[in-house]
């Protein structure tokens, strides 16, 4: 039987840097408590880098599967859940990613999302060339991204096109634009008429302020500055009742933006030749 309800946990995580087990361990804790206060949550997410902290991605980046994916899928398996455990640093070939796995309640790896838009210039590893949605059975369709790939709306409107109904945003923001981040949750929300989740760190994994936000814009649930959980039952049906009736009962965007017929010049040209590419300055972020 299928259901429009999907129960949802954000762990907002403290991240020590130099310890991975403790931080595998405290993600456990947080879904016990998280199952024990609300056995109905289907769905899981902790935030970006939240096992190995940011630093050091070189001597962090393994092969997928390694003992940390290993460690998720056992969890996974073992609460029945859906687990998006952050981001881990993968070593493919001669590459290095951002790469964020995603596990079913079997504990099987569905899919591995590599972030498309790493932090530059402060974050070097390579990035990832294709967006992410994935299914959770019965209830609706997620799509997955990664911190700074927020700051993109080409991407989350793409995800949007895929069928996203719920865009999760694992993110480790440890920085003073925090604050621009929590607008571009709301706006991007509202743009695309769906839910937006943004699961960040504290301690060495950020500034917190996680946050569950609702197709109208409006913010269901935020965390503070510490160490919490967030827990909703989401009602997918309200995407639909946005796309249908319109933001504040008024405006349809994403309907506009579908059945208008012209395109943009960005969508066509190579990107070189816009005014605003500056070779020079780019190559500073590679």
């Amino acid at each position: 039987m299928s259901s429009s309800l999907l129960g949802l946990g954000a762990c907002q995580m403290e991240v020590d840097p130099d310890d991975v087990q403790k931080n595998l361990d405290n993600m456990v804790k947080q879904i016990e408590l998280i199952k024990y206060y609300s056995p109905w949550v289907k769905l899981v997410v902790t935030p970006e880098l939240c096992f190995q902290g940011a630093s050091d991605f070189e001597k962090k980046a393994r092969k997928i599967p390694n003992p940390i994916t290993g460690f998720c899928s056992k969890i996974a398996k073992d609460y029945k859940i859906y687990l998006v455990p952050g981001s881990i640093y993968e070593k493919k070939s001669d590459k290095i990613y951002n790469a964020s796995p995603v596990f079913d309640d079997k504990g099987n790896i569905i899919e591995i999302y590599r972030k498309m838009y790493p932090w530059r210039p402060h974050e070097t590893t390579i990035s990832g060339n294709k967006t992410l949605v994935f299914d959770l059975p019965d209830i609706g369709r997620i799509g997955l991204c990664n911190c700074y790939d927020l700051w993109f709306p080409e991407l989350i409107r793409d995800l949007v096109f895929k069928g996203a109904q719920i865009i999760i945003i694992p993110t480790a923001s440890g920085t003073q634009e925090r604050a621009q981040e929590i607008i571009l949750c709301q706006a991007a929300a509202i743009q695309n008429q769906c839910y937006v989740v943004s699961v960040n760190g504290v301690g060495y994994g950020g500034k917190g302020q996680s946050m569950i936000v609702d197709p109208k814009g409006n913010i269901v649930q935020k965390a503070g500055e510490r160490q919490e959980n967030l827990i909703s039952m989401i009602d997918l049906e309200n995407v639909q009742r946005s796309r249908d009736y319109g933001i504040a009962g008024v405006s349809r965007p994403l309907a506009s933006f579908f059945h208008e017929k012209h395109r943009f010049e960005y969508q066509t040209q190579p990107f070189e030749q816009s005014p605003v590419y500056n070779e020079n300055k780019l190559e500073k972020t590679k």
